[in-house]
C-alpha cells in the first residue's frame, strides 16, 4: 500500500488488531434489506417537518415522524437500526430489550463508556417512534406500496447524565409484529467491526450495508450506471466526480480486511460475487481460523 493511511483506513487496521487479540466480541450484526437500499437522512432534517420523503426513479420512501420527536438522521440512527435487527434476527423477537441504565445501551452498540452523547438515545427515539412508507414505481397506473411503523410499544428511560444510574427494571421496545418479520426474512450478516469502524460515516454505513445486501446470495456480476447507486445511497451531493472519490476512498478502507470485488470506474458500478462476513472473522482468528 502507497502512501499514508486515511483516519477510515487507520480504524479499521486497529480494530482488527483488537478482535485478533480478542479485545473484542459479537463478530456479526444484522441490517434490514430495506435500509440498505433505502436508507436515511444523513442530517438533521430542516425545520422538523412531519415527514420526510426521498425519490428515485425506482421507488418513493417516506418517513413520518412521531409528534414529539424528529425524522431519525446520521450515524447513530442507523447504529440503533443494526442493533435493533440484530436482535430481532439472532433471538427470534420483537422484544428488545435496552438495559437497565444508559451505558448498558451505549457498551451494546460498541461505544466506550462515556463516550456517546445523549444524541444516540434521542436518535433511539426518533427511530422506534416513526412510520415508513414505501411505495415502487410501476410503468402503468398501479397504485401499490407498503407502511409499517417500526414500534407498537416503548418503555425506555435514559439518565443521560447519570449513565451508570439503574432503573428498577430493564426498558424495552416492542418492535411491530410485520415489520420483526419482515426483518427475519430479510436481514442481511454484517461485520461489526467495519460497522464500528465506520460508525461516524453514514455515506461508509449506508454504502457498506448496501455492499453486504447486494452481495448476499449473489451469483453473477452486476454493473450499472454509478448515478443509480448515488441515488440509493441517497446523498445529497451534486458534484459526482466528488462523490465518486469519495466512495472510492471508502471502498478502499474496506477492502482492507473484507475482500469485497467492488469497483467504481468509467461512470459504472460493478459488484461480482464476494465472501460473507465468515471469512473475515476466519482470517482474523488466525491460522487455526482456517482448518
Amino acid at each position: 500500500m502507497k502512501g499514508p493511511l486515511s483516519a477510515t483506513q487507520g480504524k479499521v487496521l486497529d480494530l482488527a488488531e483488537k478482535k485478533y487479540f480478542g479485545e473484542l466480541d459479537k463478530d456479526v450484526g444484522f441490517s434490514g434489506s430495506i435500509f440498505m437500499v433505502f436508507g436515511l437522512p444523513t442530517q438533521k432534517v430542516p425545520g422538523n417537518p412531519a415527514y420526510w420523503k426521498k425519490d428515485t426513479k425506482l421507488y418513493q420512501i417516506i418517513f413520518t415522524r412521531h409528534p414529539d420527536h424528529e425524522i431519525p438522521y446520521g450515524c447513530y440512527a442507523r447504529m440503533n437500526q443494526i442493533f435493533i435487527d440484530t436482535e430481532v434476527v439472532t433471538k427470534k423477537t420483537n422484544v428488545i430489550e435496552v438495559g437497565r441504565c444508559f451505558n448498558d445501551y451505549i457498551k451494546n452498540l460498541g461505544y466506550t463508556e462515556g463516550f456517546a452523547n445523549r444524541a444516540l438515545g434521542r436518535q433511539l427515539i426518533n427511530y422506534v417512534t416513526s412510520n415508513i412508507l414505501v411505495k415502487p414505481k410501476t410503468p402503468d397506473n398501479r397504485i401499490i406500496g407498503t407502511q409499517t411503523p417500526v414500534s407498537r410499544a416503548w418503555d425506555i428511560y435514559f439518565d443521560y447524565s447519570n449513565p451508570n444510574q439503574l432503573t428498577l427494571s430493564k426498558g424495552q421496545i416492542l418492535i411491530d409484529p410485520q415489520y420483526a418479520k419482515y426483518i427475519q426474512d430479510h436481514a442481511v450478516p454484517l461485520d461489526m467491526n467495519l460497522v464500528r469502524a465506520f460508525k461516524r460515516n453514514p455515506l461508509a454505513l449506508d454504502f457498506y450495508r448496501y455492499l453486504a445486501y447486494r452481495n448476499n446470495g449473489l451469483n453473477r456480476t452486476i454493473s450499472f450506471p454509478d448515478t443509480l447507486l448515488f441515488e440509493h445511497l441517497g446523498t445529497t451531493d451534486n458534484n459526482p466526480r466528488k462523490l465518486r472519490l469519495h466512495l472510492k476512498s471508502i471502498l478502499a478502507a474496506m477492502k482492507i480486511y473484507w475482500p469485497v470485488q467492488a469497483k467504481l470506474e468509467d461512470g459504472f458500478f460493478e459488484l461480482k460475487p464476494s465472501p460473507g462476513p465468515g471469512w473475515i472473522k476466519r482470517v482474523l482468528s488466525g491460522p487455526q481460523g482456517d482448518k
